[in-house]
């Protein structure tokens, strides 16, 4: 994990001073305890990685000194996870590992069986600082999309390969029934809720063009579900690019 690196949701410039306020102050101030002169890193979850220097600590905010910036390249793939709404505990267990595992959008829809239907404000902020705090750990330099879409019945037909988890005994095994595309490795996988699809909503799937896919010999949880497709799927994606 980089040690001090610190989230800043704006374009950053060389030579700029900055003011780090609120969750970001918190951290340094209280949780790394960084002193005047001390060298830290920001990134905007657009790419960019800077290096800053502390100046001064104030009661609210922290004014830095960046140093140096760099931009990286976008990922040249997509890997998007379109989940089921679960509950909160296991939502923010998907999101902090899912981002850790690389995806680059994730879907957050209202399943039939879902216990969950939407999220107020204050709930869609908690659940992005969890991908940036997973983001900010895993070295990451892009933050993936969090998105809320309509239920199943609203969605038009998904323009990359895509897949679903199916408990159906004679749904094929994920690993052999995709290959990442030589010059468009992108996949997307849906996973339900803990009660799983409705027949309404498998059959929907299909009708999207979605494969169902075995992800186990076992019944998963969805948050087990989810993790191990994009474990599969990032896993392939890594030997790709």
């Amino acid at each position: 994990m980089p040690a001090e690196r610190y989230f800043y949701n704006q374009h950053i410039d060389t030579g700029a001073i900055l003011s780090l306020t609120d969750q970001e102050y918190h951290h340094l101030v209280h949780v790394m305890r960084s002193q005047p002169n001390d060298e830290i890193e920001l990134v905007n979850g657009q790419g960019l990685l800077a290096k800053a220097r502390v100046q001064t600590i104030a009661k609210k905010n922290v004014l830095l000194q960046v140093e140096s910036t760099q931009l990286a390249t976008p990922p040249a793939t997509q890997l998007i996870l379109a989940q089921a709404i679960p509950r909160m505990n296991r939502l923010e267990f998907i999101l902090e590992k899912s981002t850790e595992l690389g995806v680059t959008e994730i879907w957050l829809f209202p399943g039939t069986h879902s216990e969950r239907k939407h999220f107020n404000a204050q709930q869609m902020e908690r659940l992005q600082a969890i991908t940036i705090a997973a983001m900010k750990q895993c070295g990451r330099l892009f933050l993936p999309k969090l998105i809320m879409t309509p239920k199943l019945s609203a969605w038009q037909e998904i323009p990359i390969p895509a897949f679903f988890g199916d408990i159906s005994p004679a749904a094929p095994p994920l690993a052999s029934v995709w290959q990442p595309h030589p010059t468009n490795p992108s996949a997307c996988i849906c996973i339900g809720p803990e009660s799983g699809f409705t027949a309404e909503e498998t059959a929907r799937l299909l009708q999207l063009g979605m494969k169902g896919v075995k992800l186990h010999p076992n019944i998963l949880r969805t948050d087990t579900a989810a993790i191990a497709a994009l474990s599969l799927l990032s896993h392939s994606l890594f030997l790709t690019i």
